[in-house]
């Protein structure tokens, strides 16, 4: 009777006398963090979020403590770099529940976050990824000489599986030294397996956070499956071979784990962190290309009008395969005008990144906000918003390159796919110069066509979007 009595207590006082009661938004998420899990749970959080927002307006209370923004102002306040003495929105540490163990760059605080990012660094500066492009033509030529001999048979291939297979393997070379081997394979290795797996486990881990302390243990006996056990055991005999084979191997160009091994033999880094930072790379890394290049294939085949728009461009611009590089694909302003519209209509990593108010409190979009309060931009709601973009639902790469007026007024910054400040994604560069190059690839040596009976994009989100198959039937390119 006690706990009860307690809780209804607490949900009066949530919705009447909390600091953030004076924020709009549904009384149950004002009064109880329910709505949150429940909207977790089924992997509907994009939308439900974004649904808020169109009916609430740009700030929403979604949980008793947590406000979620999407105004393009708000990113710098709650994500950009903070002045030297001045405490930074740490990351809300419900997010990365199901990551123990020492800190890594998902969950280091402020300083140890900028020791490994500048260990990162090296892996992916330009000077880096100038030397990686011949590995990375090897994987691409790879890829696209196997989608040539499959399409031969005229069955309808699924992109999805194969512009995975491209990015683990390239993205697992530059970490471990060796690919997965699944573009020769034509399947996943186990490793890849596994981490899709697990990445769903962790989405399930923010819930069970969520949930009253007593509640948590029997919540996670119920959603989490007991394999996962089983699961991680055997990731972790994987990981440490691959760990302990590039530990073995200097490979011909600068990786990603050359500055992070020679911390770890300083002892400033342990081989668990190794193991851990190894493991976020190559999901990071891999992953989210292969997501942004399947949601391209699928909103150029649904837009007709796109689709010849930039198959022309780039069958104009190259004369053979050869000549499209890290270099000239630049010149391809279409291309990067799809592409950033796919990030913003589709963006790999969707859901909110919450911050937490430091010690002391802060201001946030004019509006003095507690120590303790969670405040967040979800991305998809951000990049979908009426308030920010004009016809928000229209595959419209024209709005990016000043091709339509109508387009004038979008609130392009509002749109942040990488994230922003200092705990953006360090791969960025890296993953315009693989979609960039795979693309005009693509579009280059076939017509694409679409041979998925389903709406490819009705999914859920579980840390990534749950994709389905994307069915396409290739065939030689026509030119004119």
């Amino acid at each position: 009777m006690a706990i009860i009595t307690y809780q209804l207590c607490l949900i009066f006082y949530n919705l009447f006398f909390h600091p953030l009661a004076k924020y709009p938004g549904p009384r149950l998420a004002a009064a109880t963090p329910l709505w949150v899990i429940w909207s977790y749970y089924k992997g509907k959080t994009p939308w439900d979020l974004l649904d808020l927002h169109n009916k609430y307006g740009p700030v929403v209370r979604t949980t008793p403590d947590g406000l979620s923004f999407i105004n393009a102002s708000q990113w710098k306040e709650i994500y950009g770099h903070k002045p030297s003495g001045e405490l930074e929105f740490s990351k809300d540490p419900k997010y990365h529940a199901g990551w123990k163990g020492e800190p890594v760059i998902l969950n280091a605080d402020r300083h140890y976050h900028g020791y490994i990012r500048k260990l990162f660094a090296h892996g992916f500066s330009e000077k880096a990824l100038r030397e990686q492009e011949p590995i990375l033509q090897e994987y691409v030529d790879l890829l696209f000489h196997r989608l040539d001999s499959i399409s031969q048979s005229e069955q309808p291939i699924d992109l999805v599986q194969w512009f995975n297979y491209f990015t683990f393997d390239f993205i697992g070379y530059l970490t471990f030294g060796e690919s997965f081997e699944c573009l020769e394979s034509s399947k996943m290795h186990t490793w890849v397996n596994i981490f899709f797996s697990l990445l769903k486990n962790m989405a399930l881990h923010q819930v069970v956070a969520r949930l009253p302390k007593l509640a948590q243990y029997p919540a996670s006996l119920l959603m989490i499956p007991s394999q996962v056990v089983t699961q991680v055991a055997t990731l972790n005999t994987l990981q440490k071979e691959k760990v302990n084979h590039r530990l073995k191997t200097q490979p011909p160009v600068p990786d990603f784990m050359e500055k992070m091994i020679a911390a770890h033999e300083s002892g400033k880094m342990s081989y668990h962190q190794l193991e851990e930072n190894s493991q976020i790379l190559i999901g990071a890394g891999s992953e989210t290309t292969a997501t942004l290049l399947s949601g391209l294939v699928w909103l150029l085949l649904k837009h007709p009008r796109v689709y010849d728009k930039l198959a022309t461009e780039i069958r104009t611009m190259f004369e053979r395969p050869e000549d499209i590089t890290m270099i000239s694909v630049n010149e391809c302003r279409y291309l990067l005008a799809c592409i950033e519209e796919t990030l913003r209509i589709y963006p790999p990593s969707p859901q909110p990144h919450p911050r937490v108010i430091p010690p002391g409190g802060a201001t946030v979009d004019n509006e003095f906000l507690p120590e303790g309060t969670f405040v967040s931009i979800p991305i998809y709601a951000a990049s979908n918003s009426p308030m920010n973009w004009t016809n928000p639902e229209e595959f419209a790469p024209e709005r990016w390159i000043g091709e339509d007026a109508r387009f004038e007024n979008d609130k392009r910054d509002a749109s942040q796919p990488f994230q922003y400040g200092p705990r953006n994604c360090i791969g960025r560069n890296l993953a315009y110069v693989e979609m960039k190059i795979i693309m005009s690839r693509l579009l280059w040596h076939f017509d694409v066509m679409n041979a998925t009976d389903y709406n490819w994009m009705d999914q859920r989100v579980f840390a990534v979007w749950e994709k389905s198959p994307l069915w396409v039937r290739l065939c030689p390119a026509k030119r004119t």
